[in-house]
This record gives structure tokens, C-alpha cells and sequence, in this order.
């Protein structure tokens, strides 16, 4: 097996695994909150009473949220500039960028609420009105850097402009994959659209992609498994 081939092995796997991981992450965040998500979107505040076991669940959540939605596309990332820059070098190396922007600035926001969250919810839990106050504005402040700044302003529109321009450059080879990687582009770039616009309805489409980059990888992932690319090089 020869240096491409055993990349993009390693890029499919990682993509495949990523989506167990996903439905763990959903768990252990929603247990902390007897899955009343809608309940925390809109009280962010909600998370922190959920207490020392709930903190622990939260971190690891954070975690798996870094190695689901973040890390595990790093190397598929780089397969796809690989595979697909011969057929538009510029565009395609646009494409990447902002695919690697997605990935390491997402990965850095789920580093921070996992650092943060924990501490913040076991010093509410002994803290006085007083103090549970304060706790709250830096909770509320970091949510808001993380959730509305880091993962909606700019990670939204990063990976739209990824998902989207990848979606366009396989339409000769992968057509249902293409449209649904172009249907998730549309969607975070609405999403972000909607946060920059403050249009709430507008900016609920952005949790469409969301919910469904697992389903992406898993599908990129198990198509390179079963039909390994033959990618061109120099030396071919």
C-alpha cells in the first residue's frame, strides 16, 4: 500500500469513526440536562445547575464534540486538496483553507467550553445569590464567545464555503453526495447569514448542517472505503 492510498484509508476511518462519537457526544451532553436542549439554547444558564456529574458529563461531551465535529476532518480535509486540486488548483486550495479555518477554530471553541464549563458549574453549585449572579454573566459571556461568535460568525460561514465548494467540484462523480454537501453549505451559510442579520428563523437553518457534518463524513468516508480514488501524481 503506497503513501496515498494508506492516507486515504486513514482519512475514510477517521471519518467513519466520527460518527459513533457523535451520538455519544449528543448523550453525554443531553443526560446532563435530561435533553432539554431546546430549554438550553435559549437559558443558556440552564447548564449551570446540573451540578458535579453533570459537569463531568459536559466536559467529556466537549471532548467528543472536538473529536467529531473538528479533528477527525483534518486529514479528509487535506485528502479531498489532494484529490481534487489537479481540477481547479486555485479554488480547490480556497476550499481547503476554509476547511482547515472550520476545523481548527471549531476544535478551539470545544477546547475552551470544556476547560471552562466545569469549574464554572461546581463554584455555582456552593456559590451565594450574590456570587451565582456574577458566575452567570461570565457563563452567559462565554457562551455567547463561543456559540454566537466562534461557531456561528465565523465557523458557519468557513465551512458553508468548504461544504459548498466541494459539493460543486464533485457533481461529475459523486452526484448525490455533491447535492447533499451543497444542501449543507447553503444551510450554515444561511445560518450565518441569519446570525449576522439577527433573523432568529433565518438562523436556525445553521443547526440543519449541523446536526448532519456526521452524517457528510460517514458518507465521504464509507464511498472512499469501498471506491478507493486513483489519484495522479509525477511519478505515475
Amino acid at each position: 500500500m503506497n503513501d496515498h492510498q494508506s492516507f486515504q484509508r486513514f482519512a475514510a476511518l477517521a471519518a467513519i469513526i466520527s460518527f459513533p462519537l457523535a451520538l455519544g457526544s449528543t448523550v453525554l451532553s443531553g443526560m446532563a440536562i435530561d435533553f432539554k436542549f431546546m430549554d438550553a439554547v435559549t437559558n443558556p444558564a440552564l447548564w449551570l445547575s446540573v451540578g458535579t456529574d453533570g459537569a463531568r458529563l459536559l466536559r467529556w461531551g466537549m471532548i467528543l464534540d472536538m473529536l467529531v465535529y473538528y479533528l477527525p476532518l483534518l486529514p479528509l480535509a487535506l485528502f479531498l486538496w489532494r484529490w481534487l486540486r489537479a481540477r481547479s488548483p486555485n479554488w480547490v486550495l480556497f476550499y481547503t483553507s476554509c476547511g482547515l479555518g472550520y476545523i481548527l477554530i471549531g476544535a478551539i471553541g470545544a477546547v475552551i467550553l470544556a476547560a471552562v464549563h466545569p469549574p464554572l458549574i461546581n463554584a455555582y453549585a456552593q456559590a451565594t445569590v450574590e456570587q451565582r449572579y456574577v458566575l452567570e454573566t461570565v457563563f452567559r459571556t462565554i457562551w455567547n464567545m463561543v456559540y454566537r461568535g466562534i461557531w456561528s460568525i465565523l465557523d458557519e460561514l468557513l465551512v458553508g464555503v468548504w461544504f459548498l465548494g466541494i459539493g460543486l467540484l464533485l457533481r461529475g462523480e459523486q452526484r448525490l453526495f455533491s447535492i447533499f454537501s451543497i444542501i449543507l453549505g447553503i444551510s450554515a451559510l444561511l445560518g450565518w447569514l441569519g446570525i449576522i442579520l439577527d433573523i432568529e428563523a433565518l438562523a436556525l437553518l445553521g443547526a440543519i448542517y449541523g446536526l448532519l457534518v456526521p452524517v457528510w463524513a460517514l458518507w465521504l468516508g464509507i464511498d472512499l472505503v469501498r471506491k478507493p480514488v486513483q489519484i495522479q501524481t509525477a511519478d505515475n
